[in-house]
């Protein structure tokens, strides 16, 4: 029986050519694997074909016919209610960092490729925001666990064992925020730059919405952190579209909208004031409300080459209560895939072509709203 690695991961062999081979592998077929808290134990993760989606050019979303999720799901985890849980990606890896609010807890890893769950390393307290840049995971963890905020990555390295196969990760700690956050500051949106370095996070006081916001940036390759006096336009993940040449995000008022780039980014020199605002525009057609929706929530999903998924939960006709807690409630879950380009007037514009399904869910929590990531 092989030892226990203690906070290794018992991550994937790095595997060389057979005998005689020298052929590339044929490239993996992806898929939209989707996290739902829809079970009265903890979460899970469905793996669901973009090819199953039908045609929606000439009807709304809402109005397909809703199916079953695939069952059973790849994976389900377990977890207290209403804990905080983030999920990142990272190749064909599903990172889980669990809610350290109940004791000491290891980060997981999901391979897609092989359907293997690893463990981590012990989480951080209060860890929080995880976003994926240049192969690793950033994460911040506000003052109310640490006094002051701390800023935290995980990364990967050879392990020390005799055996040069296995990968080992661990978290260490960054230069923090060299504003403090208070408790009632949060980190309400963010994105990484074309350079796959540089990560942007819009801050927003959740006790005074009028204030203006601020955002933050932090080179991984210089470890500076900067400000900038103005805030990114979409709510929670922007994604860069090399296409589009701009971050594409949701907006809170249920536009598409897409965002362009700062180019104050670059220097082993702190950077107190850079661009004074950014360019950015939305979509005409707003895909989060419908007049006949009493209740959604959603996020969005980058596929590749201008094309997005947006995730959507939206109360059943005849739901007892304007929360998604209970378990007899449900909702119906839309996906719609969709294409972004912009037209000769330099406009923001969804392609001809749409596609979407929809699933009947037996539960969907008010706290946890649906996430979907292409792997």
């Amino acid at each position: 029986m092989p030892k226990r690695r203690g906070h290794e991961f018992q991550g994937q062999r790095r595997g060389g050519n057979l005998a005689g081979k020298s052929s590339r592998p044929a490239r993996r077929r992806k898929h939209l694997y989707l996290i739902l808290d829809d079970w009265e134990k903890g979460f899970s993760i469905y793996k669901v074909d973009a090819d199953s989606f039908d045609s929606d050019d000439d009807r709304d979303a809402g109005a397909a016919v809703a199916g079953h999720l695939p069952d059973p799901p790849v994976l389900r985890l377990e977890s207290p209610a209403n804990a905080d849980m983030s999920f990142a990606a990272v190749g064909s890896k599903l990172f889980i960092v669990t809610d350290t609010s109940y004791g000491q807890t290891p980060a997981l890893v999901y391979d897609v490729e092989t359907a293997a769950l690893a463990i981590g390393p012990a989480v951080p307290a209060g860890l929080s925001t995880v976003v994926a840049a240049h192969e690793m995971l950033y994460a911040v963890s506000p003052p109310a666990f640490n006094k002051t905020n701390s800023f935290q990555v995980m990364s990967c390295a050879p392990s020390s064992s005799h055996d040069p196969g296995w990968e080992r990760w661990s978290w260490s700690s960054l230069r923090a925020l060299p504003l403090l956050l208070n408790v009632n500051e949060i980190i309400i949106s963010y994105a990484v730059h074309s350079d796959g370095r540089t990560i942007f996070m819009t801050t927003a006081y959740c006790d005074r919405p009028g204030l203006p916001k601020s955002t933050y940036s932090f080179n991984t390759k210089y470890c500076v952190w900067r400000w900038h006096p103005w805030a990114l336009p979409f709510r929670d993940q922007g994604y860069f579209d090399s296409e589009l040449d701009a971050w594409v995000g949701l907006h809170k008022d249920g536009y598409i909208c897409s965002c362009e780039l700062p180019t104050d980014i670059g220097s082993e020199t702190p950077v107190e004031l850079g661009t004074v605002q950014l360019d950015w525009q939305m979509v005409d057609d707003n895909f989060l409300r419908r007049e006949n929706e009493r209740y959604s929530r959603a996020s969005l999903t980058y596929m590749g080459r201008s094309e997005f998924c947006l995730v959507k939960s939206v109360m059943r006709k005849g739901a007892k209560t304007e929360h998604l807690s209970d378990d007899d409630n449900g909702c119906v879950l839309h996906l719609t895939m969709f294409g972004l380009r912009y037209n000769n007037k330099g406009e923001l514009r969804i392609t001809n072509h749409k596609s979407s399904c929809s699933y009947r869910v037996t539960r969907q929590t008010y706290y946890f709203p649906p996430v979907a990531f292409w792997l």
